[in-house]
């Protein structure tokens, strides 16, 4: 098995990172690895209460590891539900288990750095790439929710049907989630939130980004239209109802973020509301 370095975000050496564990669970992911000769803790990433670049004999593995109690548990047994259907556009998950109240997950490293997605850069090219192929691939049989479902709580009015479809939705595409490998090419990481609804759906979280990083609304649409054919075929009323429905939900974050995090949020809620005021004029 050729392993080779993916960290997720800037990492810092910690002597206690992996002795700090509990013993079982150490003992249960070396046994599935090999013995961990050192370990280093990535300061990317909040789904995962620990994420660990780990040396083993003949490369790097990459570690998540949450306890059962944690909220966000769950979303490792997500990652390990959908792990199969990703493995053409995302790291393989090598191993996985759990062991003294904890959920773990291992996977390969892939040597990348978060993408640049400010106006006009180079990496959207090979984000483009990895998007059209996320657009065909079908959900997997594993449950999934369905982003519709999802966003319910958002409003009676909104016709959430717009969004249902079959295809397989990475709802979290953040730069830290699109990794740019040397070669080029784009791996899509952190998949806690999938869904399961429109093809277009991923492109559409995209934008989403691309407006936050600076783009206008008009030009990051433009882009999409002339690189993602399941965005340019996306209904104009399913567009506006999924836009409405951002803005909304960014609205509710806002409202109920951490003070740490309320900077952020707010900033995302002005980006999604100019998004939604283009959309009306359109």
């Amino acid at each position: 098995m050729a392993l080779a370095p993916h960290p997720l975000g800037p990492t810092a050496p910690t002597a206690t990172v992996w002795s700090g564990l509990p013993k079982q669970l150490r003992s249960a992911v070396e046994a599935a690895c090999g013995p961990v000769l050192t370990a280093t803790e990535a300061t990317a990433g909040r789904t995962a209460w620990r994420r660990l670049s780990l040396e083993i004999p003949g490369g790097l593995v990459f570690l998540k590891a949450t306890p059962l109690s944690h909220r966000h548990c769950h979303t490792l047994d997500t990652e390990a539900r959908v792990a199969a259907a990703v493995r053409t556009l995302a790291p393989r998950l090598l191993y996985h288990g759990a062991a003294a109240d904890w959920r773990w997950l291992v996977f390969e490293h892939v040597q990348g750095r978060a993408a640049d997605l400010s106006p006009g850069a180079a990496d959207l090219g090979a984000v483009a790439r990895v998007l059209r192929h996320l657009a065909v691939l079908p959900a997997p049989d594993a449950a999934l929710l369905r982003v519709e479902d999802r966003w319910e709580y958002l409003g009676a009015d909104l016709d959430l049907g717009l969004l249902a479809g079959d295809r397989l939705v990475h709802t979290d595409l953040n730069a830290g989630n699109i990794l740019i490998r040397p070669d080029g090419t784009a791996v899509l990481v952190d998949w806690a939130w999938p869904g399961r609804g429109a093809g277009w759906l991923s492109a559409a979280f995209l934008l989403a980004q691309l407006i936050d990083a600076g783009t206008s609304p008009a030009d990051a649409e433009n882009w999409a239209w002339q690189v993602l054919p399941d965005w340019a075929a996306a209904p104009t009323d399913a567009v506006d109802t999924f836009v409405t429905a951002l803005t909304r939900r960014r609205a509710a974050q806002a409202a109920t973020c951490s003070p740490a995090r309320r900077t952020e949020r707010e900033g995302q809620l002005r980006t999604a509301t100019a998004w939604n005021r283009f959309r009306s004029r359109s």
